[in-house]
């Protein structure tokens, strides 16, 4: 077991509590097959599934010439994301058939990168324009600091600004 010397707090930051620091996702979920020319769409950044030949101009090609099924585009989706985008950065789950994009900088900047598609069988969710979640944490110069901010404690296990901070939110037992 380890001990350490924790030092209790009040709050110095106007927010209810400590936000730990966060980069902005969005998750596109696939019901059924992609179509050839289909596109997903990051800011300036078009993808384009092809079954055959090239991208049209200024698009990154989807490689699915191996299938149209969902299971396949979102691998091939997260694969072409990975190796081309200044912007985001993805995940692909064949379980859930879904991309999960983050990002690439800690923050509320990427809260404004627009996202879209024209798949017929894929959407990012009802009325969902843009990536969201991203924020700043608040920092902490001090480790080991812990702040009460009801009904929590917040414990400061890694000092920091707000991009590097880290927090973990605990309630104490009772003996």
């Amino acid at each position: 077991m380890v001990y350490k010397t924790l030092h209790l707090q009040d709050k110095w930051f106007s927010e209810a509590a400590p936000t730990v620091p966060k980069k902005a996702t969005a998750t596109l979920t696939f019901e059924g097959v992609v179509a050839d020319g289909e596109t997903v769409v990051f800011g300036t950044e078009v993808y384009e599934f092809k079954a055959s030949g090239d991208a049209g101009e200024g698009k990154i090609k989807v490689d699915v010439s191996t299938g149209l099924t969902a299971d396949i585009a979102v691998v091939k989706l997260k694969d072409a994301i990975n190796a081309n985008s200044a912007l985001v950065t993805a995940v692909a789950s064949t379980e859930d058939d879904t991309v999960v994009v983050e990002y690439k900088t800690i923050g509320t900047e990427g809260n404004s990168l627009t996202i879209g598609t024209n798949c017929t069988n894929a959407s990012w969710g009802v009325d969902v324009l843009t990536l969201s979640g991203g924020s700043l944490g608040t920092p902490s110069m001090v480790r080991n600091v812990i702040i009460y901010a009801s009904p929590y404690y917040y414990w400061c296990d890694k000092e920091g600004s707000e991009y590097t901070v880290s927090w973990k939110r605990f309630a104490p037992a009772i003996f």
